[in-house]
């Protein structure tokens, strides 16, 4: 009875935002993303306009947007809109339009700086999130983790998959209820920042799938009907790669030759910095979700071939860095043993960036280590605590911070950090 009751308040109150104005408004990057923005919102009625109005922040004259509405398993209408003709490194103000012709809030958002070019700017990577309020009281930091990350204003979010939890949290009734609720829950990083994800085993394995939320999530083609997808952010290439877990760990090669090549060229046009991000770690002492090993064996020596620094990883609730390493998996050492600074050429880094808000349904915590003292390859971790990461990128480093959130409203602490130098390091 306690069930049905929480999931006709979440019913009603999600009825309750639908029918004040548009709901889950968030914005994406498909097409380049300093002169783009793709803009999408969802109306209770499928008769609402998918029209946008924007305009740089300051401006009294707003321009209009027309999009159309976006498939997808939401009642009501998905609406999508992509913005063009846009100038880089420019904040704009947007609404959305909803029934009757009335317009939502005003947001703001900005575009990213000109491709190609050294820029300064910040990027978060969140995986492993949950919904609040979950009944089994796991996540503790879910909320705080969205503010901190609305407070920082990053230009981009990075996301590393495990979304909902719809398995275990049915407080929504059906999943595309329950997608519903999540973006709604991500609004107040969702309307400023495009968030471009990648999936882990909760959005492919259990009883969720990979349509369903690739459906409410545009992104570049890539490959393998958008599996696989990178895009360009000033002087850096980002690189999405569907790693869930469960079951068949490895990338298969048809994905990895995609990405060798897509990386390859990236490289040779000119961007100095490579980064990936996915779900599954090879490199994890979590006792939940341990290292991959067929995955390490397969991508440890790949992203050494191809110069890669560092690699986001999530999936164990937990958070682990490794030093940079060569000659994974048979022969790893490590290219350095400073805790603070590395030039591109010491090896890769696996860096493990979880839970950002969720606590293990395994075991009812944060995972438990299953090696003490820690093994040869950890640079840094840290089992007690929320996590997210901060990338500030500047033209010739990138600096890594890594945010513990206790969930219980104390401040966020930054736990670990590091840099990637291209200049080398004093």
């Amino acid at each position: 009875m306690r069930v049905l009751m929480i999931a006709l308040l979440f019913a009603a109150a999600a009825a309750g935002q639908a029918a004040s104005g548009p709901d889950q408004i968030h914005i994406a990057w498909v097409e380049e993303p300093s002169t783009t923005l793709t803009v999408l919102w969802h109306t209770a009625g499928a008769d609402a306009p998918s029209d946008v109005q924007y305009r740089p922040a300051g401006s009294k004259k707003w321009l209009s947007g027309k999009g159309g509405p976006r498939n997808s398993g939401t009642t009501g209408q998905l609406h999508e809109a992509t913005l063009r003709g846009l100038k880089p490194s420019t904040k704009y103000e947007y609404r959305v339009g909803g029934p009757g012709g009335a317009w939502s809030d005003v947001y703001t958002t900005r575009t990213a700086p000109r491709r190609g070019r050294p820029a300064s700017y910040d990027v978060v990577f969140v995986a492993d999130t949950g919904m609040i309020g979950r009944e089994d009281g796991l996540t503790t930091g879910t909320k705080q983790v969205i503010e901190e990350i609305a407070k920082l204003d990053p230009l981009l979010v990075l996301l590393g998959g495990d979304y909902a939890y719809y398995n275990t949290d049915k407080r929504c009734g059906t999943l595309d209820n329950t997608i519903d609720a999540w973006f709604n829950q991500m609004k107040p990083v969702a309307v400023k920042a495009p968030m471009l994800p990648t999936y882990g085993n909760h959005e492919i394995f259990h009883g969720e799938g990979y349509e369903p939320w690739a459906a409410r999530f545009p992104t570049p083609e890539g490959f393998d009907h958008r599996k696989y997808y990178s895009f360009n952010v000033a002087n850096a290439h980002f690189v999405a790669i569907l790693v869930p877990g469960a079951s068949g760990s490895e990338v298969p090669q048809a994905a990895l030759a995609w990405i060798e090549q897509d990386v390859r060229a990236a490289q040779k046009a000119g961007y100095q910095w490579i980064i990936p991000f996915m779900h599954v770690a090879p490199f994890s002492d979590g006792s939940n979700h341990p290292s991959d090993l067929k995955l390490r064996a397969q991508m440890g020596p790949f992203m050494e071939k191809l110069n890669i620094p560092f690699v986001l990883t999530c999936h164990d609730q937990s958070y682990e860095r490794t030093y940079p390493l060569k000659g994974v998996p048979d022969n790893i050492q490590a290219g350095s043993t400073s805790k603070t600074c590395y030039p591109p050429k010491d090896g890769t880094a696996w860096v493990k960036v979880s839970p950002g808000g969720k606590m293990s349904n395994i075991n009812g915590k944060f995972a438990q280590w299953k090696t003490t003292p820690a093994p040869a390859w950890t640079a840094f971790r840290d089992n007690t605590m929320h996590h997210f990461a901060r990338l500030r990128i500047s033209g010739d480093a990138i600096k890594v911070e890594v945010f513990g959130v206790p969930g219980d409203g104390k401040p966020p602490v930054v736990q670990d950090t590091f840099q990637i130098r291209s200049s080398g390091c004093e």
